[in-house]
């Protein structure tokens, strides 16, 4: 059986947080309403969520690559990266799909996009586009609904008139 992951790192996460990083990382998490005490600064191979001690690590490849790459996941903000562990990861703890499977990635994204305050339309953006690309990338055909069209394409297609046809 293929086993599909899809992961990305976008600076390097053997950059070390300087304690300026980390007074702004902590605003980027007092902002979407995190509890402080869950994160874990620059002890680890990369950011992400630890599902056995319920932490998770930060590194440098919290903040984006915006010079090298127009990638989804290479573009969202810290903020954005740090809900994602948050409120994609965390709240589904002890759930069984592999970590770094596409579908697990997809729901991180997807779900903070969805539900993490504090976020920015462009993170929520950025969101749910790194969603559809990490279902693109192991080769899953993705509906688009109306929350994901409606973040993308700036249209509250929930609120909008039915198209109907000309007669």
């Amino acid at each position: 059986m293929l086993k599909r992951n899809v992961s990305g790192l976008r600076k390097s996460p053997l950059i070390q947080l300087t304690d300026q990083d980390i007074v702004a990382l902590k605003a980027d998490i007092a902002a979407i309403k995190a509890d402080e005490s869950k994160f874990i600064f620059n002890d680890g191979s990369h950011t992400c969520y630890i599902d056995a001690i319920d932490k998770i690590i930060v590194c440098g490849d919290v903040f984006p690559d915006d010079v090298y790459s127009r990638h989804p996941r290479d573009m969202m903000s810290a903020r954005a990266v740090l809900a994602h562990e948050y409120y994609g990861h965390r709240v589904n703890r002890g759930t069984h799909l592999d970590s770094g499977s596409w579908n697990d990635e997809f729901r991180a994204s997807y779900s903070a996009a969805r539900n993490a305050p504090g976020l920015t339309e462009k993170d929520r953006m950025w969101l749910v586009l790194d969603a559809m690309e990490r279902a693109k990338d192991a080769g899953v055909t993705i509906r688009w609904n109306s929350f994901m069209r409606s973040v993308v394409y700036g249209i509250d297609y929930e609120q909008a008139e039915p198209e109907t046809e000309a007669d």
